[in-house]
């Protein structure tokens, strides 16, 4: 888990203030997910634009 910093939580909200998704549901939170625990498991719900980004970027990797 990330250190949470003034500069992550302000870079964090910033992009939470120009984001189109106005009904995000994990808006303006610190990291933009949500992690909750249940009985050993771990669910996450992560901004469907960070989500987004990062499939877009794993599927530019090349392979080797």
């Amino acid at each position: 888990m990330e250190k949470l910093t003034f500069f992550s939580v302000l870079k964090s909200n910033l992009k939470c203030a120009f984001c189109k998704n106005k009904n995000c549901c994990v808006r303006y939170m610190p990291q933009r997910q949500i992690i909750e625990s249940y009985e050993g498991s771990r669910f996450f719900t992560i901004c469907d634009k960070d989500k987004k980004a990062r499939e877009k970027n794993i599927l530019k990797k090349r392979l080797p």
